[in-house]
């Protein structure tokens, strides 16, 4: 896997590029599809399994890792309330899907057979690309195709937070749907969300410490205790991750409190982690060939992306 999406990794991030050509490869090798149902055609994988491919691919590209996030999200929810034949699309790799769940609710009504929705929503990954918006409403979730009258994506726009996600606002302007298109499984949304958020801060932890002791080694005493507090700070989030996974995928109804812990935790120490990598190397850091600079931006960029840390933090009981 590393080796479909290394080769654009860089050019991902310096020419704030969609990571097509990288999801084209891993959906032909039954990566989009892999926690889809077999019934359908997928691979009938867990959140685990997912969180194990969203690591391996963000130790070289955090944006692709992050596309793979939302989708793997979205498709969580799909899985359970898509329609069949949006589902065996997914399972062969042709259809990309996507989260658009952070900012207001707006207004959603009900005519007849049609549900329409009046909505702004931030942070929305791989918009303007993904071919379907899982879009929540409240409580509520619509599938929303990419080629929904009325879904407004600015036609012309960097993105924010990691580059290549070309995540930015997109607005149901309103967007009008057939009420079959209601989902459910809300609560599958969040956690994998959440979780698979650790996973990307995992794969940038461990690119960073790999990439740091490739330059450096592991000997010089100068470096050393600084590469150790990488090592344990990666290790630290990793049993936290490896128990908040099992927990999500066999006590979910109990899981919520470890979910926004493991999130917290993880975003933070990437951070860390990250920020110690670049002064280990110190002006080598900021070369290319390296990609710590790199990973450096991307932790920061996550940490930014909805839910915050700061919104997590005050979701919880003092």
């Amino acid at each position: 896997m590393q080796n479909v999406v290394a080769p654009s990794a860089a050019d991902v991030d310096q020419q704030a590029r969609f990571p097509r050509a990288a999801l084209n490869s891993l959906g032909a090798r039954g990566l989009l599809g892999m926690t889809i149902s077999r019934t359908v055609g997928g691979g009938g994988q867990d959140l685990r399994s997912a969180g194990r491919v969203v690591e391996e691919i963000a130790r070289v590209c955090g944006a692709t890792a992050s596309v793979l996030r939302s989708h793997y999200s979205a498709a969580a929810v799909l899985d359970r309330s898509g329609p069949h034949w949006l589902r065996a699309e997914i399972a062969a790799g042709r259809h990309l899907s996507t989260l658009a769940a952070f900012g207001a609710s707006g207004e959603v009504s009900t005519h007849g057979d049609i549900v329409q929705v009046r909505a702004r929503k931030s942070w929305v990954i791989a918009a303007g690309e993904a071919d379907s918006y899982v879009w929540s409403c409240g409580r509520a979730l619509l599938l929303v195709p990419a080629e929904a009258p009325g879904l407004l994506v600015p036609a012309d726009h960097a993105g924010m937070g990691l580059r290549g996600t070309v995540a930015t606002c997109v607005e149901a302007d309103p967007v009008r749907v057939p009420a079959s298109n209601q989902l459910w499984s809300e609560e599958l949304a969040f956690p994998w969300f959440l979780v698979l958020g650790a996973a990307v801060s995992l794969g940038l932890m461990e690119g960073a410490l790999a990439a740091a002791l490739g330059h450096l080694g592991g000997g010089d005493p100068r470096t050393r205790a600084d590469l150790a507090r990488m090592r344990l700070r990666t290790d630290e989030v990793r049993v936290l991750y490896n128990d908040t996974s099992s927990a999500v995928t066999w006590h979910p109804e109990r899981s919520a409190d470890r979910v926004r812990l493991l999130a917290v935790t993880a975003t933070e120490a990437a951070v860390a982690v990250t920020d110690l990598a670049m002064k280990v190397c110190g002006d080598a850091a900021f070369r290319r060939d390296l990609g710590i600079e790199r990973r450096f931006r991307d932790a920061r960029a996550a940490a930014a992306i909805e839910p915050t840390v700061d919104s997590l933090l005050d979701s919880v009981e003092i």
